[in-house]
């Protein structure tokens, strides 16, 4: 009897021993459990991803600058609008009066083609005439008497043409303006029947040029 209680006993201490490290045990791993720190969360090292160059864009040409746009000059008139003024009338060129070529006869000694004083003064008016007409033009037509050859009469006939045509020229007279002739003793103004009327025949005459 004394036999089976030690038994019992014993069995009973053993499974209180059993509980008792059981619980011990289940204690420690709890107590690991809320000791044991958590495993820190390292974040993962993101490796930078080399950048990759882009392309080079080439420089775009400037464009060329535009041209200054130059103002058109103004004529007078425009001008004048702008302003408000009125305009300039222009003034309508005026000719001068027609001169009496044939009232300025030149007459000459009997064998010469130098200028008298008269011949002269005539001369300075057909140039003051001429110079106020920029169009005009004259032709200068020598003359002689009867007296001499024909052909001595009309290289003296030509000499005092050019005797006067000179006389202009030096007087600011254009050469392109003026032409000459001869006639010698062909075309008397009057017939050479005296010394009075071969006078008259030794001339110069001028008419209209073109």
């Amino acid at each position: 009897m004394v036999r089976k209680s030690s038994l019992w006993l014993l069995v009973l201490i053993s499974v209180v021993a059993i509980a008792f490290v059981a619980s011990g045990c289940a204690k420690k791993q709890i107590v690991k459990q809320e000791v044991t720190p958590q495993t820190a969360v390292v974040p993962k090292r993101v490796e930078a991803k080399p950048e990759v160059p882009k392309a080079v864009e080439k420089p775009k040409e400037a464009a060329p600058a535009p041209k200054a746009e130059v103002p058109p000059v103004a004529k007078p008139k425009e001008e004048a609008k702008e302003m408000g003024k009125p305009e300039a009338v222009a003034k309508p060129e005026v000719k001068p009066a027609p001169l009496g070529l044939s009232g300025l006869r030149l007459q000459f000694a009997f064998d010469d083609y130098n200028l008298s004083t008269q011949s002269e003064e005539n001369l300075d008016k057909v140039a003051s005439w001429m110079k106020k007409d920029p169009n005009a033009r004259i032709k200068i037509q020598g003359y002689t008497c009867d007296i001499g050859t024909a052909e001595y009469n009309l290289a003296l006939g030509d000499r005092r043409a050019n005797s006067a045509k000179k006389y202009l020229e030096v007087l600011g007279v254009e050469p392109a303006r003026l032409s000459t002739i001869s006639y010698g003793e062909e075309r008397p103004t009057v017939p050479n029947t005296d010394e009075a009327h071969r006078s008259m025949n030794r001339r110069d005459e001028f008419v209209a040029g073109k």
